[in-house]
């Protein structure tokens, strides 16, 4: 069984590079193009993958049509086994068109992400974590993700959550999460940024992180609170970063690292993947210390 199990959004990412953002209504050619799978929850997968040489179970929703195929080459080509909540559905993945400007190091998505799909649980999830050191959820499949907390609460596998943006499913997620890496979006209602550690422990979330893009990363456990460092150097695209650095965090932190080490070093990674267009580059130049 999987050592390690990532629970949402499976996407078709279209990217192209170009120099600059295209003026409205107008052809522009582009320099560079990525096509492979996409999503928080399967990108977070094969950085996993990638780092640990083990091969974790992507708990998502791709369904029988021929675009699906894409991503299942695609995931199958980076090691992660995608354990599908809907075999026979006949939908169209989620497809996310990107414009990567390469002299700003932007991009911008267009995407329908998983809106359109409710999956559901036929069977207890509990098997699926049989051996499992760690569970990610990115809070797509609202359903599902609830049903896969509960059973890693059960049987004591830690879940990490990649909070991005405030979803109002989060609100019956967080008291059954561990590691909360949030986004600096990430604002529950009523709530000041500057409450957000003090909520999320009195939550019963053990440790929390909140990442800023190329600025710092602050944490918070119960015992201590600090800051870590995000080291500058060229970018050329940010697709993907966040994601990447939740995979490598869940990487790092089941290798043994603790908590802060752990985002420490899941940042270098994702610093790394800015450097190069798409979210699969990266790997061929990577060194590990």
């Amino acid at each position: 069984m999987a050592t390690a199990v990532f629970a949402g959004l499976a996407t078709l990412d279209i990217a192209y590079a170009v120099d600059r953002y295209p003026a409205e209504d107008s052809k522009t050619r582009a320099r560079d193009q990525f096509l492979g799978a996409g999503g928080p929850a399967a990108n977070a997968a094969v950085a996993y993958a990638f780092l640990s040489g083990r091969a974790p179970t992507l708990v998502t929703a791709l369904g029988k049509h021929p675009l699906a195929q894409l991503i299942r080459h695609d995931l199958d080509e980076f090691g992660v086994a995608p354990s599908d909540l809907t075999p026979d559905g006949t939908h169209r993945p989620p497809i996310s068109s990107i414009v990567v400007a390469t002299e700003a190091a932007t991009r911008t998505i267009v995407s329908r992400d998983g809106s359109g799909i409710s999956p559901t649980l036929d069977a207890d999830p509990s098997p699926t974590l049989a051996d499992a050191e760690i569970l990610l959820l990115d809070g797509h499949y609202p359903a599902v993700a609830l049903e896969f907390a509960r059973a890693a609460r059960r049987s004591g596998v830690p879940v990490v959550l990649d909070a991005g943006r405030w979803r109002d499913e989060h609100a019956a997620l967080l008291p059954l999460t561990d590691i909360a890496i949030c986004s600096a979006s990430f604002a529950p209602p009523g709530l000041a940024p500057e409450g957000l550690f003090d909520h999320l422990l009195e939550l019963g979330v053990g440790q929390v992180a909140v990442t800023r893009g190329g600025e710092s990363i602050r944490y918070a456990t119960p015992a201590d609170r600090g800051e870590i460092a995000i080291a500058r150097g060229p970018m050329v695209d940010t697709l993907g970063a966040g994601d990447i650095l939740h995979g490598a965090f869940c990487h790092f932190r089941t290798a043994g690292s603790d908590f802060p080490e752990a985002l420490r070093r899941a940042a270098e990674v994702a610093s790394a993947s800015c450097r190069y267009l798409g979210t699969r580059e990266w790997m061929r130049h990577y060194r590990s210390e």
